[in-house]
């Protein structure tokens, strides 16, 4: 029924991988000999060609996240770029392009909306791969594959090789006054407190690190990371460039948008505009605010995270760390837990199977009494293990060629901090948020009831609305029926204070203006320089150019954010960065109807989890929301929910 992880598969991955790859072509080539070719005997069987191949390299690639050795960069690198060749030569593929085409055309009539989808995607994929190309220029676009599928893992290893390469000794106790004593005791060592690039020991120093000069080091080095990646960013926007010209685009940011919903990057440029114009007046006011309790002749960029921390705690009458203890980790999932079973009518239920860390568990999820789908969490900080928080989804829920049902399975991950001899892992309420978020994919993947493997769970979702279940999600996270669900003292049991609850909600909109300028920077950055082939300096001076516009206090002039941007060098967002601002404006609108109807209401459960995460990636999700809220979507939720006038 499940896969499971098997520790042993890091050694055997090589042979593995090529046993499979051979397999493949074999299945492949038996399959276009059928003379009677349908959906069923020819379809189906080559989905599954490419399953088993994400069945087999999600674990690998997914320890290679998490327990990052040479070992796993060496198999990493060896499958990487076997996987991308295998994955461009079958779709270049004439004779596939050719059986497929047919099936469409013959069955089409006959055809489930789903399997119709299925097809209309493999087509267009078969076309942006270059399939009516001559050999000349299919052949270049596999060289283009290759080497962008390597200069991806270089920067990934780069960024991860400069985290864990630094650390910052300090000695003078008035250096850590004010830091809270979780984080304190997580950087004790022998010579003193050792800080260092990683979540959330970074974020500690500069949230509450009252030393001026040590902040600005620890930005310095963040900021600094990786200076050859200027290299590999101009190799990169380099190949996508002639990769878009060899398809037939202009530019790489028309080539990306083709898979995705919005229609052209002018569309997607006027939309971040205009959010930015509507944002600018408020975040400005926003760092006035910052600047006059700061009270510094020049606020730096490594000054506004610790004195907005002040701030918050002035205006909103927040201290996280009085939070803290009623978030415990494990408390806070299975709040989490509870609350998806109550408004989704599912169950979850700790099971024991083979994991790669000590800290993952492992949770079966049950629908109608039956098992329905499984979820690892691995949420814990620990080396070698990437920044920040993602899902991956391992197996798909499908019918498969044999006509068996598979069941889903995904990975959440995080980089809470962990427990100390004196306390559990206790969680900031950013964390919490994350936390949602997460689940919130998890969730879109994990419930899909879509039969065909190619649109179940988060396969085949336009890229840009692939964050509106997570984002919709992680706002339930600030509501104050649901923390009342998993907010308790983690030594007395009391549930979080109603006075503490109601605080949050001004934390949610705290320096909101200034926030979504920041995704907007990122979103602009991101558009622009996928116009052209730029050089690094050029790209500095576009990053320049949007700050200039988006940014109320600029940053040092050594700050090569760029460098660490591996959303898209080294994920899936090139061109698509924008994603999270074009979906949330789906995420704020559902909300507003759950909080509006009742977080609890079985009723607008029911419909959330029929129309929009069950559907996977089998439709469009803007008629998927239709079909939930009975309406078209408002984009005013999207500047309400985030408290801009």
């Amino acid at each position: 029924m499940f896969i499971n992880y098997r520790p042993e598969q890091l050694a055997d991955a090589k042979t593995e991988l090529d046993s499979i790859l051979k397999s493949n072509r074999e299945t492949i080539d038996s399959l276009l000999k059928q003379e009677n070719r349908t959906y069923r005997n020819f379809i189906r069987p080559l989905m599954e060609t490419d399953i088993r191949i994400n069945e087999f390299f999600t674990p690998v690639s997914h320890v290679n996240y998490v327990n990052n050795t040479e070992e796993t960069q060496e198999v990493y690198n060896y499958c990487m770029p076997e996987i991308t060749k295998y994955g461009t030569e079958t779709a270049q593929r004439k004779d596939i392009y050719d059986a497929v085409s047919a099936v469409y055309e013959a069955e089409k009539k006959t055809l489930t909306p789903e399997q119709t989808k299925v097809l209309e995607n493999m087509l267009k994929g078969f076309r942006l791969s270059g399939v009516h190309l001559p050999q000349e220029q299919k052949a270049r676009l596999m060289e283009i594959n290759l080497e962008l599928t390597q200069l991806s893992t270089d920067f990934f290893q780069n960024i991860l090789k400069d985290t864990d390469s630094f650390e910052y000794i300090v000695t003078d106790e008035k250096d850590v006054a004010g830091i809270p004593e979780p984080d304190l005791k997580v950087a004790r060592c022998d010579e003193g407190w050792c800080f260092t690039l990683k979540m959330p020991s970074y974020t500690a120093y500069m949230t509450y690190g009252p030393n001026r000069e040590i902040r600005e080091k620890l930005y310095h080095a963040f900021t600094t990371r990786a200076p050859q990646n200027a290299e590999i960013i101009e190799k990169t926007l380099k190949l996508r460039k002639e990769e878009a010209e060899i398809l037939g685009f202009r530019r790489f940011s028309d080539l990306s948008l083709e898979r995705k919903n919005a229609k052209s990057p002018e569309e997607v440029i006027s939309f971040l505009t205009e959010l930015a114009e509507k944002a600018e007046k408020q975040a400005v006011e926003e760092m006035e605010e910052l600047k006059k309790l700061a009270q510094l002749p020049d606020t730096a960029s490594y000054d506004t995270g610790f004195y907005a921390e002040k701030l918050r705690r002035i205006k909103c009458g927040y201290n996280e760390q009085e939070y803290r203890p009623y978030f415990e980790h494990h408390s806070v999932v299975k709040g989490l837990f509870d609350f998806t079973e109550k408004i989704f009518g599912i169950s979850f239920v700790q099971v024991d199977v083979p994991v790669w860390h000590e800290t993952v568990k492992v949770y079966d999820i049950y629908k109608n009494g039956e098992v329905f789908a499984r979820i690892y969490t691995d949420m814990e900080v620990r080396k070698g293990k990437r920044d920040g928080a993602w899902m991956n989804n391992w197996q798909t829920r499908r019918i498969n060629a044999e006509g068996r049902l598979v069941p889903a399975t995904a990975i959440i991950c995080g980089n809470f901090p962990h427990a100390t001899e004196d306390s559990p892992s206790l969680l900031r309420h950013s964390d919490v948020v994350t936390l949602f978020h997460e689940m919130g994919h998890a969730l879109h993947h994990l419930l899909s009831e879509v039969d065909e493997a190619d649109v179940s769970g988060v396969n085949g979702v336009e890229w840009d609305v692939i964050e509106f279940p997570s984002q919709f999600y992680e706002l339930f996270a600030f509501n104050p029926d649901v923390l009342k669900m998993f907010s308790k003292h983690w030594q007395t049991g009391e549930v979080l204070p109603d006075e503490m609850i109601a605080r949050l909600d001004g934390v949610r909109t705290f320096m909101s203006a200034t926030g979504m300028l920041r995704q907007i920077e990122f979103g602009l950055f991101d558009m622009t320089i996928h116009a052209d082939a730029y050089t690094a300096d050029e790209v500095q001076r576009i990053l320049n150019d949007i700050r200039k516009k988006t940014t109320v206090i600029q940053p040092p002039a050594y700050n090569k954010f760029q460098h660490g941007f591996s959303h898209i060098f080294s994920g899936g967002y090139a061109a698509g960065y924008y994603s999270y601002k074009w979906a949330e404006r789906l995420s704020c609108d559902a909300y507003g109807i759950f909080t509006e109807k009742g977080v609890f209401n079985a009723e607008v459960g029911r419909s959330f989890l029929e129309n929009v995460l069950s559907k996977g990636g089998s439709g469009d999700m803007i008629e998927f929301f239709r079909k939930f809220a009975g309406r078209e979507p408002d984009s005013r939720s999207l500047l309400r929910v985030n408290g801009i006038r």
